[in-house]
């Protein structure tokens, strides 16, 4: 939880080519320069072009979605499935493996998947842990999710507050560490907030790690500036994507879009299009797309320095209700949005019992790398 990570990037041009290099601290130390972010564009292109594969390169924040994918999120949809099981064997035996796995990769990734379309979800996260002959079931208490590019930090913290859990459990029931126990099977509950039948989807809001720093509200100097119809703007950008239409030259904005690290897994804006140097006057918008990597509107941001810089207020934080410490605004967001942990539950189970399940919907494992197993409410 005291792990903080910082972006710093750099445009530098060399001989006719414009490069950016990014690299990153953790906790303060400077860490090798990142390897997979360095892109190389002629000087006199837009800033877009560095980033023109970032969708189909980034597979790990963007899924595909094609009519496939599209009829399976239905058939989920109409069976009115809202609990997943991540089959026995499905990851190596190993806890440590499983948890690994498990929490990078396999509920992630559906996670990502069940956000298509939806304006939030509501996740929940129960393992299965054999200690001392011995089954329990420990669930953690719902975690909203507004944006999917808050679904990794989402799901860590959901992880790293059910394993303090069970192993303060086990060390005073059972008198063993958390090592004595085995973890080979979860559950993961998604309720998925749909837009009502004949509205549109609505703009996702930011990300976490911006939405507490307010920059979008935070007006500031910048109150006097007129700023272009979002609507108009975001057709002429469309335009510029689909035709490669450049923007008009008498069009005074500045444009920022996110990409995420492949190395550091770090979320950060970078320049799509910059027009007016001074940006206490420049209207500047984030460029918001869905977790299909399909533009999705833009969101104008009132305080471009402070939305871009590192946050002052990221410091050593304690918790007043459980005096927990947090280096980082948006864990310590994440930690009060689940009380603390207060709410998970914890069950006995009989060892030996086998769970029957009617209504199954087994999702491809050629998709979803995992056995996952979606558990119907409604018959197809």
């Amino acid at each position: 939880m005291a792990r903080r990570t910082q972006s710093r990037y750099i445009f530098e041009v060399v001989e006719n080519s414009r490069v950016f290099r990014h690299y990153f601290f953790v906790n303060g130390s400077r860490r090798a320069d990142c390897t997979t972010c360095e892109s190389r564009v002629p000087a006199s292109e837009p800033y877009s072009h560095h980033w023109r594969n970032d969708v189909k390169n980034n597979r790990s924040h963007y899924i595909k979605m094609g009519s496939e994918e599209k009829q399976l999120l239905k058939a989920i949809e109409d069976q009115a499935v809202e609990e997943f099981i991540l089959c026995d064997g499905s990851i190596t035996a190993r806890t440590n493996d499983f948890l690994l796995d498990a929490g990078m990769d396999a509920v992630p990734k559906l996670l990502r998947f069940l956000s298509f379309g939806t304006e939030k979800l509501e996740a929940t996260v129960g393992f299965y842990v054999d200690v001392k002959k011995e089954r329990m079931y420990y669930e953690s208490s719902p975690l909203s999710i507004e944006n999917h590019l808050d679904i990794g930090e989402a799901v860590d913290m959901i992880f790293s507050m059910l394993l303090e859990k069970i192993s303060n459990y086990v060390l005073l029931h059972q008198r063993v560490p958390l090592e004595a126990c085995v973890i080979r099977r979860m559950k993961v509950t998604v309720k998925r907030f749909c837009p009502s039948k004949g509205s549109s989807l609505s703009i996702s809001k930011l990300p976490l790690q911006y939405r507490v720093k307010n920059a979008v509200e935070c007006i500031g100097s910048n109150n006097n500036k007129s700023s272009p119809d979002v609507g108009k703007l975001a057709e002429t950008y469309l335009r510029q994507e689909d035709q490669g239409r450049l923007f008009p030259a008498s069009l005074k904005i500045n444009l920022y879009s996110f990409r995420v690290c492949s190395t550091s897994k770090e979320l950060y804006a970078v320049p799509y299009l910059l027009r007016g140097e001074d940006v206490e006057t420049t209207p500047t918008f984030i460029i918001q797309r869905n977790v299909a990597g399909e533009f999705q509107g833009l969101t104008e941001i009132r305080n471009i320095r402070k939305f871009l810089r590192t946050d002052s207020q990221d410091r050593v934080v304690e918790c007043r209700q459980c005096q927990s410490h947090f280096v980082d605004r948006v864990h310590f967001a994440l930690h009060k949005q689940i009380a603390c942990g207060r709410n998970y539950m914890v069950w006995q189970m009989d060892k030996d019992a086998i769970e029957l399940h009617e209504n199954c919907l087994p999702l491809p494992e050629e998709y979803f790398k995992y056995k996952w197993i979606g558990l119907a409410s409604k018959r197809s």
